[in-house]
């Protein structure tokens, strides 16, 4: 029975010591792990895990770590309570290093609600780190969930020539048509992407784009009317102007002129935020020559 007991102890310790160390591990992956729209839209995976599968383990560990946390303290409690007790009698006193840990504890916690140095650190490198995947030309969607909207309303929403898509993805022995021949409805990149084992992203790439009209292009409404709802906010400034055929330096420039001060690394969204505007009117000053950013209407 002892021997059980001390088993069953042990192996709860061994229990919390492999938790730790997948929290540990899954906690890093999880942190560096690219948006959800770059991580969909690529069909993102490490070591064989997608995003969501990371997080389940993640999830699944942290339970069991407390779980398991809880019952370390019950087979230790003896000795634990044993141990408060002998403080009590030998009056207990509140020791410098625990004051010192709890304003510790309060800064950090300040830090992180207010986003103050060093603690906003922290936070600027995971935005880093998961924008990072999306620098590269392609990896970043149209607009978040583009990959499961159907291909006949993407096609109508991005302005491209469905025939012409499908042709083009055909002709590259892409598998887009069911046994009877014909394209179903739902079919989605997503879906075109798993039966032919690859991602929306690069089934994106082979879909010719026939770029608007020129007026389009400079009218701020038009541009209004062509980028809400495509997810512009979430873009870097680099990707936004790859995709918008303008180089880094142009558009830097063109914002620069207009009093924004911007890096390519930035998404639309905080440029905007730092100038009290909306991400579209960072896209129409971009795209519209002369264009002023409005400010955000409060």
């Amino acid at each position: 029975m002892i021997k059980n007991a001390h088993s069953t102890r042990a192996f709860v310790a061994f229990l919390v010591t492999w938790s730790f160390a997948i929290l540990t591990v899954t906690g890093i992956v999880l942190y560096i792990v690219p948006h959800g729209r770059v991580g969909n839209w690529t069909f993102w995976t490490l070591g064989g895990l997608g995003k969501d599968g990371w997080a389940d383990v993640h999830i699944l560990f942290g339970a069991v770590f407390i779980v398991t946390g809880a019952l370390h303290l019950y087979f230790n409690w003896k000795p634990f309570k044993k141990y408060l007790a002998e403080r009590v009698r030998g009056h207990l006193a509140v020791k410098r290093e625990l004051v010192t840990s709890l304003v510790a504890t309060l800064l950090l916690t300040l830090g992180a609600l207010f986003a103050v140095p060093p603690v906003s650190w922290l936070f600027d490198l995971n935005h880093w780190a998961k924008s990072a995947w999306s620098r590269a030309p392609g990896q970043e969607p149209p607009y978040a969930r583009a990959e499961v909207t159907p291909l006949p309303v993407l096609a109508q929403r991005l302005d491209f020539d469905l025939d012409a898509a499908l042709t083009a993805l055909r002709g590259t022995g892409i598998r887009v048509d069911t046994p009877q021949g014909r394209v179903t409805p739902s079919a989605s990149l997503e879906s075109i992407a798993r039966d032919n084992a690859t991602t929306p992203a690069a089934l994106f790439a082979l879909i010719p784009q026939s770029p608007p009209a020129r007026s389009a292009i400079q009218d701020p409404m038009a541009i209004e009317d062509r980028l809400t709802g495509t997810g512009v906010g979430g873009k870097t400034l680099d990707a936004f102007a790859e995709q918008q055929g303008i180089t880094p330096e142009s558009a830097g420039q063109r914002l620069a002129e207009m009093g924004i001060a911007a890096h390519g690394g930035e998404t639309l969204k905080e440029i905007a935020e730092r100038h009290a505007t909306r991400p579209i009117e960072i896209a129409k000053t971009l795209l519209a020559p002369g264009y002023r950013p409005q400010p955000r209407q409060e």
